[in-house]
């Protein structure tokens, strides 16, 4: 039995008309290994029954933070349902922690770059994915925002080499909560972070 893996919609408007959508590459490392859902909402309104049939719960990437978003995560950790924030997911986790404070996130420069370039980032040891990645590694440069703040249950668990935060992690025994500022979905050299989160999904069947 494979593990359910719901993805937090996001909301574009296609030919005039709204939509909620996941985009395909965050099917990439789930293809086969896990059976997905999109986690719709109407009206910012949140469905529990839908959530609680999630092993894990994928926020990906996007340009907007919707209210119903701090509602769904917020239940996922009152349930001990894995997280895992990507690039926008990761900045959600953050200010979430932070209380919702929007003055943690500032604009950042030399992040957002064309033509598919890159950055370093730098993995801090003795945290959860010093033990899955290589102590540095390049990343996509994909964002327009950094966040400046970290609050607990949160560690920092990467930084790029201007100092800007590029992951987070809250991983106990009951608890896994990984942001990363980077788009995985879009590397080739994922496959560990994918298969260490869809094994705790598996122990949340």
């Amino acid at each position: 039995m494979l593990p359910v893996v719901g993805i937090v919609t996001k909301n574009k408007i296609i030919d005039n008309q709204k939509h909620q959508l996941v985009s395909l590459p965050n099917l990439k490392y789930l293809n086969e290994v896990a059976s997905t859902i999109g986690i719709l909402t109407y009206d910012n309104k949140i469905n529990k029954e839908v959530i609680d049939l999630c092993n894990a719960i994928i926020f990906p990437g996007g340009s907007v933070i919707e209210p119903y978003y701090y509602d769904i995560l917020e239940y996922a950790i009152k349930k001990h349902i894995p997280v895992l924030g990507i690039c926008l997911g990761f900045q959600l986790i953050c200010l979430y922690f932070n209380n919702n404070k929007n003055n943690i996130l500032t604009e950042v420069i030399n992040h957002n770059l064309p033509d598919n370039q890159t950055h370093e980032v730098n993995i801090i040891n003795n945290t959860f994915l010093s033990f899955h990645l290589p102590p540095k590694l390049n990343v996509n440069s994909r964002h327009k925002y950094q966040i400046i703040k970290i609050n607990n249950p949160l560690i920092i668990s990467a930084y790029s080499n201007d100092n800007i935060i590029e992951a987070v992690e809250y991983i106990t025994k009951d608890n896994f909560i990984l942001g990363l500022q980077w788009h995985p979905e879009d590397m080739d050299n994922m496959q560990t972070i994918y298969d260490m989160f869809l094994l705790r999904a598996k122990d949340n069947m």
